[in-house]
């Protein structure tokens, strides 16, 4: 009789240890893929083409359109050491006015180019959470607003286009003056009067 007990009460400790096991391995599943969506910021300080005026960043950009982003994939590949080679989100881009085109393509109302976009999010591995690298503060565009963009061919890959100057060739053009995209970019306030002109020298008016 006593042994019976006694191997019930082991029984007990065994089932609960196993319930114990099992909540604490559920508790810690339940917090991974909790942690793992999360995104966290991260600024790359990166020297860039910089322009001294507006007219010398048209001359250097062979495409000069107005349009709205559309959708946005990122784009990160890697060599065969794990290091990163490319690394940028691609936006799709449709076109609404073309400004300036001094491509090879005939782009007109409506069509749709694949822009780089200066930033990139990047599995954390093993440890949970990603992280979203940035270049020089640059932020995405938002598919609610409107943009003018200054763009030069990329040399890699022919049906992409690399925004000239990073933050100096891309412009909220919704919003007029300060629209808050340009917080923290390099030369923050030359950002703005380069929007201010170009806005002026294309005749472009913000809704």
């Amino acid at each position: 009789m006593k042994g019976d007990i006694t191997n019930m009460k082991k029984n007990k400790i065994i089932i609960v240890s196993i319930a114990l096991l099992g909540f604490i391995s559920l508790g810690s599943s339940l917090w991974y893929m909790s942690a793992d969506k999360k995104v966290s910021l991260s600024t790359i300080d990166a020297k860039q083409v910089s322009f001294n005026t507006v007219d010398e960043m048209i001359t250097f950009s062979q495409l000069v359109v107005t349009g709205k982003p559309i959708e946005s994939e990122n784009f990160v590949t890697f060599d065969e050491r794990g290091f990163t080679v490319d690394a940028y989100t691609i936006t799709q881009f449709k076109i609404n006015k073309v400004l300036e085109n001094r491509t090879t393509h005939d782009y007109k109302a409506g069509d749709i180019i694949k822009v780089a976009e200066p930033s990139y999010v990047y599995d954390n591995g093993i440890m949970p959470g990603k992280t979203k690298f940035s270049i020089n503060n640059y932020r995405n565009m938002d598919k609610n607003h409107s943009y003018m963009l200054l763009l030069v061919p990329d040399l890699k890959y022919d049906d992409l286009y690399v925004i000239s100057g990073v933050n100096e060739g891309k412009h909220n053009i919704d919003i007029p003056g300060n629209d808050g995209e340009k917080v923290g970019v390099p030369q923050e306030a030359k950002n703005y009067k380069f929007k201010e002109e170009l806005m002026k020298k294309f005749n472009l008016k913000s809704f």
